[in-house]
């Protein structure tokens, strides 16, 4: 697979604030896992995210956001906007691997802060080749 190779499907990842940013007095703010469901048609790529507010006043609340995108070679830039009213639009640089399987990148939200994040690619079910080998033997 190279870097050319679709990005569609399921991802899993993190993303990191910088270090200096504190929350309150004792913390700094904690790493955010998320999921994205992408669709990627010829390099435009588009898909949701779904994460846990970490930092808001009701905490793990999902927050839920579209994004919209570009992958050209092996970088994808793609804009994210939470369904939040209190969030701005996040942007995103990734590299993406040669097998197409991770990104590694950071974040950026103009004019406040910026931080890094990585995602990888979620494997399909081992149990949906088995499922569909066995009904083509049927």
């Amino acid at each position: 697979m190279s870097a050319e190779a679709d990005l569609s499907g399921t991802w899993t990842g993190v993303y990191f604030y910088p270090e200096d940013t504190a929350w309150n007095a004792n913390d700094t703010y904690p790493p955010t896992p998320f999921t994205a469901e992408l669709v990627d048609d010829q390099g435009l790529v588009s898909g949701t995210t779904l994460e846990p507010d970490l930092t808001g006043p009701v905490r793990n609340l999902e927050v839920r956001a579209s994004i919209e995108g570009r992958r050209a070679g092996a970088e994808l830039r793609f804009t994210k906007y939470p369904d939040s009213p209190r969030q701005d639009p996040i942007h995103y640089t990734g590299e993406i691997s040669a097998d197409g399987n991770s990104i590694d990148g950071h974040w950026v939200i103009p004019g406040d802060w910026s931080g890094t994040f990585r995602m990888q690619r979620r494997a399909p079910p081992v149990t949906a080749g088995l499922e569909a080998t066995a009904s083509v033997r049927n």
